[in-house]
């Protein structure tokens, strides 16, 4: 239990009323109850709970201003302030202390200190596990495969071979890492092949040859991987996901992908194969990006975007092919003057066939 001045202090805000007050949970204002909760409002639409009378403690924005609420801290960045108090106030998952008795562990791998690997985990042939690692339950880690100290593997999560994890990364469940690529080929060109060239499909598929994946994937430190991701393995070399990037549930990264620093990558995003994403680039849920493009350092690319080029760096994309914010802005304003400029233009084909008309009467008719 920690008191409001503790809390004041450890989120950096300026407390107002009684710092002795003992917290015992964060909540929604809505869900405010007892002299020890604490109400967290993101912003001054949620000061109408203020107003209930049943907050009595309350973290809120700088330009909220003067409220009734008796204890209160005042921040200046809130949601910045969330992620600090859930800090203080995590539950984290369960996992026992020590090794499972279902847990298999092959006598040629190791296995650092106070690791927490739960029922069911598998762990092959010379791979190592660091310090402090915890695996809740039927964890698969392949041969020769390497998990950083502090590092977190929910329920399901499937590591292949030759795969590197850093320290303090977080797995969600059923994420794979390290599933072979998705790359075929051809005997004679294909279908893909005669439309690339020629704008038609003159050719068949009529085999499809393997191309097998010998690499692995590298996740350096900090990285968060969401539920139902899938990271394949490099196709020769590796696929990499660089330091505190993050990523959502239902992601997928092809083979030879790398993803920069402090990456943000949305759930449903497609990264085809030997493409790059850049240090602090944002990419929205479902927008998809081909093989071989690059989405430069610090651009962002919105919610379903079809990326068809490379995405300069700083750039904000839109739309399916996407094109610059600013450019598709304009084109959804044009199109939707287009329903009026038809009816002018109707209005205006009429006035000028009456016109034809009357002029037309008006002019002497030839003699036959």
């Amino acid at each position: 239990m920690k008191t409001l001045g503790e809390i004041a202090s450890y989120v950096g805000g300026e407390i107002f009323g009684d710092p002795s007050v003992p917290i015992e949970r964060v909540v929604h204002p809505a869900l405010a109850q007892g002299d020890s909760d604490l109400a967290l409002i993101l912003s001054p639409s949620a000061t109408s709970f203020l107003t209930l009378g049943r907050v009595k403690n309350a973290i809120l924005p700088v330009e909220v201003g003067a409220v009734p609420t008796p204890n209160r801290i005042v921040v200046t960045r809130p949601r910045l302030v969330l992620a600090r108090l859930l800090e203080l106030f995590e539950r984290p998952v369960y996992v026992a202390p020590g090794i499972h008795p279902t847990a298999v562990i092959d006598p040629s791998a190791s296995v650092g200190k106070n690791v927490s690997i739960g029922p069911f985990c598998w762990i092959g042939p010379k791979s190592r596990v660091g310090d402090r690692v915890r695996m809740v339950c039927h964890v698969s880690v392949g041969a020769e495969a390497a998990i950083g100290e502090d590092t977190l593997l929910h329920a399901c999560v499937c590591v292949g071979d030759r795969c590197k994890i850093g320290n303090r990364v977080i797995v969600q469940s059923n994420a794979s890492i390290g599933a072979d690529g998705f790359a075929y080929v051809t005997p004679e060109p294909g279908s893909i092949e005669s439309a690339r060239a020629t704008g038609a499909i003159t050719s068949f598929n009529q085999q499809l040859i393997r191309i097998n994946s010998i690499g692995n994937v590298v996740i350096e430190d900090d990285v968060e991987i969401g539920a139902n991701t899938c990271i394949d393995r490099g196709t020769l070399g590796e696929t990499r996901l660089c330091q505190s990037a993050k990523l959502d549930n239902l992601v997928q990264v092809a083979h030879n992908v790398s993803v920069g620093k402090n990456c943000l990558i949305v759930a449903q995003v497609g990264l085809g194969g030997s493409s790059k994403v850049g240090d602090r680039a944002v990419m929205g849920g479902q927008a998809g990006l081909p093989d071989h493009l690059k989405v430069g350092d610090d651009a962002l690319v919105q919610a379903q975007a079809g990326i068809s080029k490379n995405v300069p760096e700083r750039a904000i994309v839109i739309g399916s092919p996407a094109v610059p914010n600013r450019q598709f802005l304009e084109r959804e304003f044009r199109l939707k003057r287009l329903p009026r400029l038809t009816a002018e233009l109707k209005e205006l084909q009429a006035q000028v066939a009456a016109l034809t008309e009357r002029v037309n009467s008006l002019l002497p008719r030839s003699s036959e």
